[in-house]
């Protein structure tokens, strides 16, 4: 569902190739989502052929091979927001560190501590960078602008450098 959102969202903003999905996914949610490049052509793939997304033309520049142009469709759109609903409705909020702090107690009272001071670093370092990044998309029109999901972020990630502070 994740890849499926991805791709119809940017397509929903406007027509793509696949490779330029590809750039969109890092330059927007860089290593915030983890969509593999083959898995991005598979999607487009399996889009297409239930009708959500349809090839509209095809680029080529010179020495490089042709890239299709892809277009959301009205029923894709249709898919895309019950894909959202589908989302928002979901009743399980879980994010990836829980496993890990599910297993916390396994570790000795070192590796832990080290455990707790090297996210503590990570943490302070993610929010360095996407602080700058708000601070760009603001002058971005809202409608193509990532904030949404950046303020997200960067509200989850002071709550866990609380919570990590307060485990320290």
């Amino acid at each position: 569902m994740k890849i499926e959102i991805t791709i119809l969202g940017l397509l929903m903003e406007r027509n793509l190739y696949g490779y330029e999905i590809k750039k969109k996914i890092v330059e927007k949610l860089e290593d915030y989502v983890d969509i593999k490049f083959g898995s991005i052509y598979y999607a487009i793939k399996k889009a297409v052929n239930n009708g959500w997304v349809k090839r509209v033309g095809t680029e080529k520049e010179s020495g490089n091979p042709e890239r299709y142009v892809y277009e959301i469709l009205p029923v894709g759109k249709k898919h895309y927001k019950k894909l959202l609903k589908q989302f928002f409705d979901q009743h399980t909020i879980h994010f990836n560190i829980d496993i890990v702090l599910m297993f916390l107690n396994f570790l000795t009272p070192e590796q832990k501590e080290q455990f707790v001071e090297d996210r503590i670093e990570i943490i302070k370092n993610k929010l360095e960078t996407i602080k700058e990044k708000i601070s760009s998309e603001k002058n971005i029109d809202n409608e193509l602008s990532n904030y949404y999901v950046l303020t997200y972020i960067e509200q989850h990630l002071k709550a866990e450098l609380a919570w990590l502070k307060s485990i320290n």
